[in-house]
């Protein structure tokens, strides 16, 4: 399950939805707004194989590394989103659970 932070702008979440990319959004579909990291981190260990796309530099750390998630910090400009995000989800080295059609 594909995870927006809630930074991640609405263009650049409907950029996503249009491509048909199968997402929720901290904030919309998934927890709530103003979510506390911490939170995030509890919410994402009771979802399947959840990926969290973020924008937010505090998730950059290799203490929040674990085996039930994925996360992907994006070190890009917020208008730059949606590509990285499709670009991670499309690169074949990486093992990320995919169920949407190009």
């Amino acid at each position: 399950m594909n995870i927006l932070d809630e930074n991640v702008l609405e263009d650049q979440r409907q950029l996503l939805l249009n491509w048909r990319v199968p997402l929720r959004q901290i904030g919309y579909e998934a927890g709530w707004k103003g979510m506390q990291d911490e939170e995030i981190i509890s919410l994402l260990l009771g979802m399947r194989r959840p990926t969290l796309f973020t924008l937010d530099r505090d998730f950059y750390k290799r203490g929040l590394c674990h085996a039930r998630y994925s996360l992907v910090y994006m070190d890009v400009k917020q208008s730059e989103a949606a590509i990285f995000v499709r670009r991670v989800l499309r690169h074949p080295e990486l093992n990320i659970y995919l169920d949407w059609v190009d």
